[in-house]
This record gives structure tokens, C-alpha cells and sequence, in this order.
């Protein structure tokens, strides 16, 4: 493939349209026989997701129209599944209409400084051509991460609101497993006593919450919520569950919906 300096504004633009196609190919491919309700497993809140939980501008603008006797009421609540088509529904007009504008665009228009140099972020100024072939991709990118969700929806057991507990025997960091290593990486929350969080600490990248003789029950309750609302959450014992002195196991069958153990020693 040539350098980008080496072709012309047309061929560049066909290639960044070729990259734009292929990602969001991808993108369907990734989301292609997924069930509506894996779509809402597994995502801690980001602030964004705060916000856009707050935000009601659709529903003062319905309440003033009923107040004004311009709506009779409310819409209906849409269901999950209604809701995921309506938003692949604008996916996909949103590309068509992206795509469409691309072809359109002038080799003028390509040209066209649209960007200004960013000096804090060291982000350059970029032309209407540059700033479509960096975005091009956009779709590919996300359409792995949905994969990579989708895979431990499924290793979180998630549908089934399952709390996972991993036991780390000994506690040898280096004989854990690389699948229980991913299964904490994933992880939303990762409970445990103080030695057995020490243990898989490194792997952590979600919220730590620490057992002690007055928490217990009160953490694990809490726990059984979550991964009944789909939240991903492990909690992790040295030595067999079955022998945990804080009656762990006893307690998240009594809290969760589902448990199920792992043995986090490989071999």
C-alpha cells in the first residue's frame, strides 16, 4: 500500500471509505446475533452515563406539551429490545449518511482546514481529508471492544446473575490461572479479605472492597444486587471456599442468585 503523501486526494479518500466500510462491517459483525439484554451487562457508570441518566430534556419537553394540552400523555417505555433496534436504526443512518457525504465532498472540500492545532494535547490542525481517514476506523476499534464485552458476559455468566468466587488455594500468584487473571481484569468489583486481595491485586482494575467480621454479609448482600442488575463482580478466598472462615460461601448462596466457584490454580 502506497503512503498517504504517494496518492491522491481521490484515492485517499476511497481508502479512508474502504477502511470506513470494513469497520463497520466489523461493527455488525460484532453485534450480529447478540441478545438485547447482553447489551446492558457487564458497564460500570462512567460519569457520561451519570449524566446522560440525568438529563430530561425529553421529559420536561413531553410534560410541557401535556400541560399545554399538546400530548395526551407520556409515551409508552420502551422495551430493551425496542430500544437496542432504535439505536442500531440511527447507526445505521448515521454511517449512510457519513459515507454518503464523504463520496460527495470535493477534492476542494478535502482539502479544507477544518481543525485547529490543539498545543496542549499536541493534536494538530487537520484538513476535512485527514480528520475522515483518522476517524475511518472508529467503528473497527469499538466493534473489538464490543467482542471482547460480549465474551465475558458470557465468562461472567451474567444472564444467569451469577456471583463468581475464585479460590486461590495456597495464594501463589504465579499458579493462578490466566483465565482467572481476566476474569479479576474484567471484574466491576473484586471482594475479598485483605491477604486474598493482596494476592490478585495486580490484576485488579475495577473497585476493591475489603472483607472484615463486620462488613461481611452486609458487602455480599450488596453484591447479589449487582449482579442481579448485571454488574460483574468476583469474590476471591485463599485455600477451598468451602473452608472459608468468614462463611464467604454461605453467604453469597444465601444473597445471590447463582453462585459459581473457580479454582484459580493453574497447573
Amino acid at each position: 500500500m502506497s503512503n498517504a503523501e504517494e496518492l491522491s486526494v481521490l484515492e485517499r479518500r476511497d481508502r479512508a471509505i474502504d477502511r470506513l466500510n470494513v469497520g463497520h462491517l466489523a461493527l455488525k459483525h460484532s453485534l450480529a446475533g447478540m441478545d438485547p439484554q447482553d447489551a446492558f451487562l457487564g458497564s460500570r457508570w462512567s460519569v457520561r452515563d451519570v449524566l446522560l441518566h440525568l438529563d430530561s430534556e425529553n421529559f420536561i419537553d413531553a410534560l410541557e406539551k401535556i400541560a399545554n394540552c399538546e400530548q395526551a400523555m407520556l409515551p409508552p417505555f420502551s422495551t430493551r429490545e425496542n430500544q437496542l433496534e432504535k439505536e442500531l436504526d440511527r447507526l445505521e443512518e448515521t454511517y449512510q449518511r457519513f459515507q454518503t457525504l464523504v463520496l460527495d465532498l470535493s477534492e476542494q472540500q478535502l482539502a479544507r482546514p477544518v481543525t485547529p492545532p490543539n498545543p496542549d494535547n499536541a493534536y494538530p490542525g487537520l484538513t476535512m481529508l485527514e480528520l475522515i481517514e483518522r476517524v475511518a476506523g472508529h467503528e473497527s476499534a469499538h466493534a473489538r471492544q464490543i467482542e471482547e464485552t460480549r465474551k465475558y458476559v458470557e465468562a461472567f455468566k451474567s444472564k444467569e446473575r451469577v456471583l463468581n468466587i475464585i479460590e486461590l488455594g495456597e495464594g501463589d500468584p504465579h499458579r493462578v490461572a490466566a483465565s482467572v487473571k481476566d476474569l479479576i481484569n474484567h471484574a466491576d468489583y473484586v471482594v475479598g479479605l485483605p491477604a486474598a486481595l493482596e494476592v490478585v491485586r495486580p490484576w485488579v482494575r475495577g473497585v476493591e472492597l475489603e472483607l472484615n467480621q463486620d462488613n461481611s454479609e452486609e458487602i455480599i448482600s450488596r453484591m447479589g444486587r449487582e449482579v442481579r442488575a448485571g454488574i460483574w463482580a468476583v469474590v476471591c478466598c485463599l485455600g477451598t471456599a468451602g473452608d472459608d472462615g468468614e462463611g464467604t460461601v454461605a453467604l453469597a448462596r444465601q444473597h445471590a442468585d447463582a453462585v459459581v466457584i473457580h479454582q484459580a490454580q493453574g497447573t
